[in-house]
């Protein structure tokens, strides 16, 4: 399962409103302070991916990653995306906070 809330939905209307709409990739970011955790971020399709589409937007995570940390939700809250999983990626330091969107 892929899902995306309202308030990341509303919030990428917004971003592409006045750009060309481009996929929108999930993956995981491991040098972070807060440690390794999933993000979004604009990218191209490639050999291997698995597709969403969710409102007008192409979101894109490679597939067997995708198998293993479904489902995911991608969120927007405190002026900031959050993507969650099935997968907890540990925590890093104590003065970041990687535990995305309280639910």
């Amino acid at each position: 399962m892929f899902e995306v809330t309202e308030s990341a939905r509303q919030e990428l209307k917004a971003f592409f409103k006045d750009k060309e709409v481009q996929p929108l990739r999930v993956f995981l970011k491991t040098n972070t302070c807060g440690g390794p955790r999933l993000v979004v971020g604009m990218d191209e399709q490639r050999d291997g991916d698995k597709t969403f589409e969710v409102d007008g937007l192409t979101y894109v995570i490679e597939q067997s990653f995708f198998e293993e940390i479904q489902p995911v939700t991608v969120d927007f809250c405190d002026n900031n995306f959050s993507v969650s999983a099935a997968v907890s990626f540990g925590e890093g330091c104590s003065g970041c906070d990687s535990t995305g969107c309280a639910t």
